[in-house]
């Protein structure tokens, strides 16, 4: 079953993966439409959501208004939920995927947005911290950093992982330098290459992840 799902979306994972939302759209629909998509990921020994859920609780209180960017499944809704966090949005391209998250109980509310639309659906200063993880490999530009950092209120954290091939090969650290260049956020924490889909074919020791906490400025 799992490599039957790897050959079914090819266009979201190693390094063919899609930039474009509606090919991602499709690809998570139909994964989330198997009814494996949870325990397929736990077979693949994917820890992001509890990994970043912990980072997120050393820098954002719990009382905080989260937003859970490109939240799948709701794995890191639940994550979060799991350390006291109740305050949370969720939101993903993937209407099969949202009907999961929505079941499982951890947001307030969880909503259908295609981030590669700017700006996105939300106020200034709406939230007080972003988590965003494992989806930053379909963003073509750093454009949605810089959005999801209008929407988080001077002093508040957003919360990210990015691949780390992807960090080499589009030298995604100017991105990230940049943004603080201009005065948009400063860097509180980054962790070196560490595991991200350890037991998937395309990814196993190759791929690796890296996590990063941004104060907005």
């Amino acid at each position: 079953m799992t490599d039957d799902i790897i050959d079914e979306t090819p266009e979201i994972w190693g390094t063919g993966y899609s930039t474009d939302s509606s090919t991602v759209e499709r690809d998570y629909d139909k994964f989330a439409e198997t009814g494996t998509y949870d325990e397929t990921f736990d077979e693949w020994g994917y820890v992001g959501p509890d990994t970043a859920a912990a980072i997120m609780r050393n820098y954002v209180p719990l009382a905080s208004r989260v937003l859970d960017a490109a939240c799948g499944s709701g794995l890191t809704g639940i994550a979060l939920r799991r350390l006291g966090y109740t305050g949370i949005t969720g939101i993903d391209i993937s209407s099969s995927l949202l009907a999961l998250a929505e079941q499982t109980g951890a947001y307030e509310r969880v909503e259908r947005v295609d981030m590669q639309v700017f700006p996105l659906p939300f106020a200034d200063d709406e939230f007080d911290a972003v988590n965003f993880i494992g989806a930053l490999t379909y963003f073509e530009s750093g454009e949605i950093l810089r959005d999801l950092c209008r929407i988080v209120r001077p002093g508040g954290h957003v919360v990210f992982s990015q691949r780390d091939d992807i960090m080499r090969e589009r030298k995604y650290d100017v991105v990230l330098d940049g943004l603080e260049r201009d005065g948009v956020w400063r860097r509180v924490f980054g962790t070196e290459p560490m595991p991200y889909l350890p037991h998937h074919p395309d990814y196993g020791d190759r791929i690796k992840v890296q996590y990063f906490v941004y104060e907005i400025v």
